[in-house]
């Protein structure tokens, strides 16, 4: 909104090691910086989130302030931007292609699981073994569609140009965020289906 403060160094720290919904779901939305947000377990932050002792240090000291306050005051923005920073120097590639390509997969292949009530975690295969199994389903879904829609590149037909570039173009703006949200993929499904039916369609003369 205009006027609102954003934590520009907080969402840049974040993008250094979220990759899934459940980040965003346990550490992304809890933290605000324009009134009380919500406390975050240190526990729910994977080991990727740091590359040394010294960063998860600092990183739990900076979490235990928020925590106290729960607001993000600029002095802590401040100090999550350094550790972005120092993350983003020493492993650039990690930064500028896997995390965002892996946060791209993680929203087109996961399902919805907030809205189906499914385990957030579904690779935690002993907790509930029959919701990762309907989550790993559901992806595996995901990807045939995903392939049969790539299967319409060789039909060539007037009008799949369009939507392969909605899809890419959509696509790349995705990458760019620091909470990958199944959401954000929807409107490219109704595209995608279409290209699947080109894809897997017969040939005729």
């Amino acid at each position: 909104m205009p006027g609102e403060y954003v934590p520009k160094g907080f969402n840049r720290w974040t993008k250094t090691w979220i990759v899934d919904f459940i980040s965003v779901m346990n550490v992304y939305w809890n933290v605000s910086a324009e009134g009380p947000g919500e406390a975050v377990d240190i526990s729910n932050i994977p080991a990727r989130t740091y590359d040394n002792p010294a960063q998860k240090q600092r990183t739990e000291q900076l979490f235990a302030q928020y925590n106290e306050a729960l607001t993000l005051s600029p002095e802590m923005d401040r100090a999550f931007a350094e550790l972005a920073d120092t993350r983003i120097r020493e492993r650039p590639l990690r930064y500028y292609v896997a995390l965002p390509l892996a946060r791209l997969a993680d929203m087109w292949l996961r399902p919805r699981t907030e809205m189906l009530n499914l385990q957030l975690d579904w690779w935690n295969w002993e907790d509930v073994p029959q919701e990762s199994a309907i989550s790993v389903a559901l992806a595996l879904l995901d990807v045939f569609y995903i392939v049969a829609a790539l299967m319409s590149v060789r039909r060539k037909l007037p009008g799949c140009g369009m939507l392969w570039i909605f899809i890419v173009c959509r696509s790349a703006l995705l990458a760019t965020l620091p909470n990958p949200e199944p959401r954000y993929t929807l409107e490219c499904f109704p595209a995608l289906l279409m290209l699947a039916g080109v894809g897997l369609a017969r040939k005729t003369d």
